[in-house]
């Protein structure tokens, strides 16, 4: 075999030098050797167009120390000395800061290097900037963020549109809107006013918040938003006014009109009062606004329909149980308060009084006067035992003149004297229908007890109304207890 040629050899190691610096002074990435002891030895070219530092820089300094900041993650540090004290490799993402101060992000990798003896002689770092890839990550958290609350949101106003839409009275109405708001707009205070009878003011009807402190009235005229017939959103505008009924100007609020089968019944008002002028909150304050903004509108219409639903509801169900000529309760009523009354009293061992009240002589002053002077007897008779009724009792029309009082924990002998108070009232007025004096209105009635006279509702009906036709043979216009 012939000598392989010395020249060959040198030639290759001389090109492999040239090519390993060429690799040094034109990689992408960041390149820094140190010694065991992580101190920096040589940086190259790519690491110091990232960083602004060169060798003499870092010479004898460990070059995370050098280039770490505020927001460069501690843990991350951490892991990077354990796997160099242990001589293996790692890789890792860090937040680090430039000499200009620049913040940029770095996919880190350290690989420790042996000699062939297998002794450990220095740390090669290879550092690829990743700060454009992390911006698009942070953006892609942001949307997927957001995409969860908008999902998050959904959702909860739908929940409030269905326990909206199931509150069966407007005191259940009220604490749906009073839970449903603060979990929708936490961050804010708010206040549902509704139009009074007169509709002369707005009347606070319920309130909610951290500590909430709204005026109990306010007038229309004081709302930008009833005066102008539209929402109105105070601090997203450049030209905007506090409405008078608000106690903190300058804080931002909403004020949206509440409308029920197109009438303006009330107000929903949301005040802001944490949000502060300076600091985070101040680049967050308009994108959170517009985002509440949004939510309180469709809040405010939910709250439209369900009041105007709510209503609806007590409208039918005061038909269903209300009597259409005196506005008292009709039998129908009677007899499932009645029912649930007497059960109450069962267990607690209590007592119960009925009142059956009869119009004397109905039937010939009908004949006599007319249906109209009929219909105006009796609804007399309900007025009158509409201003007996006591909180503890109750008036009802079973149906033509018989009337009936039901009288929870009352005793015979009281219940006696409101019906006579009752027959005494009605005596003493003087009515006219048409130009025609009308004559005096009398009333026979009957007095019953639970347990007294029974222990069910038929039982002492059966003895109440035995007392009224006993009261009509001793020649009426008086009262008997059973």
């Amino acid at each position: 075999m012939c000598p392989k040629d010395n020249s060959d050899t040198a030639s290759g190691a001389g090109a492999e030098r040239a090519y390993a610096e060429m690799v040094a002074r034109h990689a992408p990435d960041g390149v820094i050797i140190s010694g065991p002891d992580r101190l920096a030895l040589w940086v190259n070219p790519a690491f110091t167009a990232q960083t602004g530092y060169g060798i003499d820089d870092l010479r004898g300094k460990p070059f995370v120390d050098v280039l770490r900041g505020a927001e460069t993650d501690r843990k991350c540090l951490q892991n990077v000395d354990i796997a160099c004290t242990q001589r293996r490799e790692i890789q890792t993402e860090l937040q680090l800061y430039a000499r200009d101060g620049r913040v940029f992000w770095v996919e880190l990798k350290i690989t420790p290097v042996f000699d062939a003896l297998g002794v450990h002689t220095h740390f090669i770092a290879h550092m690829r900037d990743i700060t454009e890839r992390k911006k698009l990550e942070h953006q892609n958290d942001e949307m997927r963020q957001a995409e969860e609350l908008r999902q998050s949101e959904r959702q909860l106003l739908a929940l409030t549109s269905e326990w909206l839409y199931s509150a069966k009275s407007f005191d259940e109405l009220l604490m749906v809107v009073q839970r449903a708001m603060h979990t929708l707009i936490p961050e804010a205070d708010g206040a549902l006013y509704i139009y009074g009878t007169s509709r002369s003011t707005l009347d606070l009807a319920t309130s909610w918040g951290t500590i909430p402190e709204f005026p109990p009235h306010i007038l229309p005229d004081d709302c930008w938003a009833l005066r102008r017939g539209r929402a109105y959103a105070y601090g997203l505008k450049p030209i905007q006014f506090t409405c008078d009924h608000v106690t903190k100007p300058g804080t931002p609020y909403f004020c949206l009109p509440i409308i029920a089968h197109g009438e303006t019944i009330g107000l929903l008002h949301i005040i802001f009062d944490g949000f502060e002028e300076d600091g985070l909150m101040r680049h967050m304050r308009e994108d959170v606004l517009r985002n509440r903004w949004d939510v309180s509108l469709i809040c405010a219409e939910q709250i439209s329909l369900a009041i105007a639903n709510v209503r609806l509801r007590q409208e039918l169900h005061d038909k269903s149980m209300r009597d259409a000529l005196t506005g008292l309760w009709n039998r129908r009523w009677f007899m499932d308060r009645a029912l649930r009354d007497f059960s109450l009293a069962e267990r607690e061992g209590r007592e119960i009084g009925l009142i059956m009240l009869d119009v004397d002589h109905f039937k010939a002053f009908n004949d006599r006067f007319g249906h109209d002077a009929g219909d105006l007897v009796l609804r007399e008779v309900g007025d009158i035992l509409a201003g007996a009724a006591t909180g503890q009792s109750h008036p009802c029309r079973l149906g033509g003149e018989e009337f009936v009082m039901l009288c929870p924990d009352m005793p015979a002998a009281e219940a006696a004297a409101l019906a006579d108070r009752i027959r005494t009232a009605l005596q003493a007025l003087r009515l006219s229908n048409a130009g025609v004096d009308l004559p005096e209105v009398t009333v026979s009635a009957g007095v019953a007890t639970f347990p007294a006279q029974g222990r069910s509702l038929e039982d002492v009906l059966k003895a109440a109304d035995q007392a009224l036709y006993l009261a009509k043979d001793k020649g009426r216009n008086c009262t008997v207890i059973a």
